[in-house]
């Protein structure tokens, strides 16, 4: 998934020193002309494997709680164009939330200049945040600058450390949505016409829900079921209300687990999703030697309950 969310773009980022050369030329107000000039002078700069490895590790992690990443993305704002690092985007409640995100593999802390230069570009473009990312912190007058303003400094580990639970319940957000979705999809097989609803419906895989379903259309309750259980628990982890159920896919004999923390609900949602989400897509558009829903698990979801269920019952817990 963090794949498929990740997109890079073709931009050649500059060093440290051409980041200095730009505060100098910033701090100087120059003519849009200059500023073009310079833009083009730096696209020629050898890029940092250290400085794009941290871009990538950061676009990365914003990937994985939800965000649609860009690296090195290219924006006009109301006075000017300028080379992103990161981008990151996100729609809530139907309005898109455009975050920039600046990364500094320096050896040595972040100055003010460079935090007034960043706020500079996150206003002119109008983002809703901007997050500054440095491994070797940041002078006292950028942080004192960066105070009441919609501008974060952190370091990679101390972002995921503190937001940890935010960050969490925004995935689990975006789980949810998924899985609305998922549900919708599967509602409106009901929906087609006879021809094409009755062919989806011969080639549902899934588990039956009830043995006296099998093989009809209201089979698929083995999948919106198991989908309406996982949003039921993404729900109870939201409002911290552990431990959370967990029923697969192959309920045998009514088990439940417990799944204890974030790490697990967030595992075990995610690939029951995409579980159900190749069935759909079976469904619609048949893959040849698929046999059996099984085969469309990801085999690290397969494992897990093999091991949980051979361990002892007062061990099965996620």
């Amino acid at each position: 998934m963090v794949v498929e969310r990740y997109i890079a773009g073709d931009r050649v980022v500059a060093d440290e020193c051409s980041a200095d050369l730009l505060d100098r030329h910033s701090r100087q107000n120059v003519s849009v002309r200059e500023s073009i000039y310079i833009h083009r002078w730096r696209r020629q700069l050898p890029q940092s494997s250290s400085w794009r490895s941290y871009q990538e590790k950061v676009a990365i992690f914003l990937s994985q709680i939800g965000f649609d990443t860009y690296v090195d993305e290219t924006i006009r704002g109301a006075r000017g164009v300028h080379d992103i690092d990161v981008t990151a985007r996100m729609r809530i409640a139907s309005v898109e939330q455009l975050w920039l995100i600046e990364c500094k593999s320096w050896k040595r802390s972040v100055p003010k200049e460079r935090l007034l230069v960043f706020r500079g570009v996150v206003e002119d473009i109008g983002a809703d945040r901007g997050l500054l990312f440095s491994e070797s912190g940041f002078q006292a007058g950028a942080i004192n600058a960066a105070q009441n303003t919609n501008i974060m400094l952190t370091s990679l580990a101390d972002f995921e450390e503190n937001s940890r639970a935010e960050v969490s319940s925004a995935r689990a957000k975006f789980l949810d949505e998924r899985i609305g979705r998922a549900s919708q999809a599967f509602s409106a097989l009901h929906e087609l016409p006879e021809a094409e609803r009755t062919a989806a419906f011969a080639r549902y895989l899934g588990p039956p829900g009830f043995p006296c379903l099998e093989g009809t259309s209201n089979a698929v309750i083995g999948v919106t079921a198991r989908l309406s259980q996982m949003r039921q628990a993404l729900e109870d982890a939201r409002f911290n209300r552990w431990p959370v159920a967990y029923f697969p896919m192959d309920l045998i004999d009514g088990e439940i687990f417990d799944i204890k923390g974030w790490e697990g609900v967030l595992f075990v949602a995610e690939n029951l999703l995409v579980t159900c989400e190749r069935i759909y897509e079976h469904m619609i558009n048949p893959q040849t030697g698929v046999t059996d829903w099984r085969d469309l698990q990801p085999p690290e979801l397969t494992q897990l309950m093999i091991a949980m269920r051979t361990s002892s019952h007062a061990a099965r817990c996620i």
